[in-house]
Formats: structure tokens, C-alpha cells, sequence
């Protein structure tokens, strides 16, 4: 079983993971799509922000690391455990290391639960209910949202309430490692730097360690100590966040650096995008 506090249980390890798509089956000459090459990468000590535009694989690690999808060659390894031979029981006791902030957070909340019934949940999957409300109470209050919305449901939040949820959602389990995949994109100004803010806080006062899965170079810089940068599957530059920020290399690095991801510019710097699904 793995001991929860042990911190460097949490390791998070790629050995040569790449990801293959096919348009159609390479029997019927399909050719394959790398969403994923040879990506060799060890996550153990340090906040990580993985960047990159759409369709570079930051999604299609998140799928591998939560192992909702199986990588074409190499392994993924979370805990010491190898996620494509981990059993049932080993996959759920991972549950209490590795938790996701979704990046659409009213749609990935139940709409039939409440705010309690949704807290409640992850404490019931991993057995720990007994003293569930005492934790949901809390957890709320840590991500600054009142008691008044526990009878709540989704759709009477606003959307900056139900990213707050999700983060509480995320941390009532106490994991060691707090995946957050764009977890500003769906905000305005006011209430994205309220949740960057969130999220400083909680790696201060709960001692966690952020992979950070974003465009938002701004928002990397703020929170990440390194900085990962992908293109088409590749790594393209990887290092400390200051020494990236200060001197970046790559084309991609420095369109995400000096543009807004959504802005004319950034679209004519990166080219157009044309990946397989």
C-alpha cells in the first residue's frame, strides 16, 4: 500500500511515453499522428508548468497520467507504479496522491449533487466518510467560498464559484500532487487572478506539488519553478521558469510569452493547427 505521507511517493515519472492517433486503421493505410514523442520527463520536487498551444499534447498527458488512455510505447509511472499494469486496488489508493482541477469545472461538477454530495464523494471512494461534513466545512472555507452554498447545486454557481468547488473537490482528499489543467480559461480578468492567487496559497499552506497544464505563460510564471514547453508532441524547451522567462529559445516559448493565447498575433506566430483529435 502506498504511504500517503511520503512525499517523494508522489514521483511522477514518463520513460519514453509516446502517443500514436490514427485517422483511420494503419491496415487501411492509415498514417499515424504523434501526440506524444519519446517524452522522457521526471516530476518529484519542483511545480511544474507544462505549456504549449492546442493540440501540442497537453491533454493527451493528462489522459496518460489519470490513465485514461495507454501510451503506443514506453510507460508512465505515478508512485513507483506502472499506470498500464496498476490493479484496481492500486489505482484507487493513487487517488489520494494525484488529483485534477478539470478545466471546465460546471461541467464536470454533477448537476443532481450538491456542493456537499459532491465533497462528500471522493471521501466515500476512498472510504474516509466518517468525518466527511467536518472535512467539507473545511475545505470550503479554504478555497473562500461560504457555507451557505453546501445545499447548492452546479447551475446556481457562478462560474468562478464551481472552479472554487472543483479546486475543494481536488483538495479534500489531501493529494500530494494537484494536477491543474487550464484552470483559468474560462474566467474573467478578476476572477482568474483571484484563483492564481487560490492556488499560490494552497501550495504555501498545504506543501503541494502544482503541474500546472496551460497556455497561460503568465500564469506559469507565477506559480511553476520550471516550465516544460511542447510543440506537436515534441519538447521543444524545458528548464528553470526564470532562466526561460528571461532567455527563451524556442519560437513557440516566445509567441507564448509575448502575445495573449487567444490574441490575432499568437495565432499568426504558432501557424495554423491541424491535429488529429
Amino acid at each position: 500500500m502506498i504511504k500517503h505521507e511520503q512525499i517523494s511517493s508522489a514521483q511522477v515519472h514518463f520513460a519514453q511515453v509516446s502517443v500514436n492517433y490514427f485517422s483511420r486503421p494503419s491496415w487501411l493505410g492509415g498514417k499515424p499522428f504523434k501526440a506524444l514523442e519519446q517524452l522522457n520527463l521526471t516530476i518529484s520536487t519542483h511545480n511544474l508548468a507544462i505549456v504549449g498551444p492546442s493540440g501540442a499534447g497537453k491533454s493527451t498527458l493528462i489522459e496518460l497520467l489519470f490513465g485514461l488512455r495507454q501510451p503506443s510505447a514506453g510507460e508512465v509511472y505515478v508512485c513507483g507504479y506502472p499506470l498500464s499494469r496498476s490493479t484496481a486496488k492500486q489505482r484507487q489508493a493513487l487517488c489520494r496522491h494525484i488529483q485534477l482541477i478539470p478545466q471546465e469545472p460546471q461541467s464536470s461538477l454533477n448537476p443532481y449533487y450538491s456542493v456537499r454530495q459532491i465533497l462528500l464523494e471522493p471521501l466515500s471512494n476512498i472510504g474516509e466518510a466518517e468525518e466527511g461534513e467536518q472535512k467539507v466545512e473545511r475545505v470550503l472555507l479554504d478555497v473562500g467560498l461560504d457555507l451557505s452554498l453546501l445545499d447548492r447545486n452546479p447551475q446556481q454557481l457562478s462560474v468562478g464559484q464551481a472552479q472554487r468547488v472543483a479546486i475543494a473537490r481536488a483538495l479534500i482528499v489531501e493529494p500530494c500532487v494537484l494536477v491543474a489543467d487550464e484552470p483559468t480559461s474560462s474566467l474573467d480578468p478578476v476572477s482568474r487572478k483571484q484563483i492564481l492567487d487560490l492556488l499560490a496559497q494552497i501550495q504555501k499552506t498545504r506543501h503541494m506539488r502544482l503541474i500546472l497544464v496551460t497556455h497561460d505563460f503568465e500564469a506559469a510564471k507565477q506559480l511553476c519553478d520550471e516550465i516544460l514547453v511542447l510543440d506537436k508532441g515534441r519538447v521543444v524547451e524545458y528548464g528553470a521558469t526564470k532562466k526561460v522567462a528571461m532567455s527563451p529559445n524556442h519560437r513557440i516559448t516566445k509567441a507564448l510569452m509575448s502575445a495573449h493565447p487567444k490574441s490575432n498575433e499568437f495565432i499568426k506566430t504558432i501557424g495554423e493547427v491541424s491535429y488529429a483529435p
